[in-house]
């Protein structure tokens, strides 16, 4: 075989991985991955740019009864129990979506206990340097956590699930929303003084991988079950 077919033959398998791969996916939905890398580099150039101490200060400089509330409630979004229910409720679409769902989430989470407690056990919260941080403003009845930071297990949960719902729905306008949603929900973090911003950063890296890869992962697995659901099992037994 000659040196022109090799590396041909080099290009075509490339051609196949950009048309079939992650890549893919990010160009389908560039709009929303557009969004996500102008937040992303945003946010490093802040982290880059001012003091830790002090830009968590400057990021929370803005609160309002509103925005506690409006951030309180937003939060949940990251949360465990969330993304278990969230999950489940397409197990009555198709299989195929509730374990990329429940998957996404499961293995991002070991990800993210794996580097809190094993690679960065002693990255501390902004919960543990308040009284350098006289005049913050924090939020009421919230239990702030002093220790296990990085990165942020809300923000990985966020959008490991949120993002692979836009995937799932397949319209670019749904990955741009759900993005927005789940940079929201990371950003709550900051504002309820639960993570540095680099915390949240981090963690939405996470979960835009997780999304990825088991999006990617399951588009092109072929089974004959994974295409059904609950529902379609439901009306089996009660027609049968």
């Amino acid at each position: 075989m000659g040196t022109g077919s090799i590396h041909q033959e080099e290009k075509s398998i490339f051609a196949v991985y950009r048309e079939s791969g992650m890549i893919r996916i990010i160009r389908d939905y560039r709009l929303g991955f557009i969004l996500y890398a102008i937040l992303l580099l945003t946010g490093l150039l802040l982290v880059a740019a001012v003091p830790g101490l002090e830009l968590h200060v400057l990021l929370n400089s803005g609160h309002t009864k509103s925005l506690d509330t409006f951030f309180r409630l937003l939060t949940f979004l990251g949360n465990g129990w969330f993304a278990v229910i969230f999950s489940m409720l397409f197990l009555f679409i198709r299989f195929r979506y509730f374990f990329m769902l429940i998957l996404s989430f499961c293995v991002s989470g070991l990800m993210a206990q794996f580097l809190k407690r094993v690679v960065f056990p002693d990255v501390l919260r902004p919960a543990a340097y308040l009284n350098q941080m006289p005049g913050l403003d924090l939020v009421s009845g919230i239990d702030l956590h002093h220790t296990l930071a990085f990165p942020s297990g809300h923000t990985i949960t966020a959008f490991a699930v949120l993002l692979l719902a836009g995937f799932i729905i397949n319209k670019k306008y749904a990955v741009f929303g759900l993005m927005l949603v789940a940079w929201l929900a990371g950003i709550s973090r900051v504002y309820l003084s639960q993570h540095f911003l680099v915390d949240v950063l981090g963690g939405s890296i996470l979960g835009v991988l997780s999304a990825l890869f088991f999006y990617w992962y399951f588009r092109k697995f072929e089974s004959a079950w994974i295409d059904r659901s609950l529902t379609g099992l439901i009306r089996r037994i009660t027609y049968k």
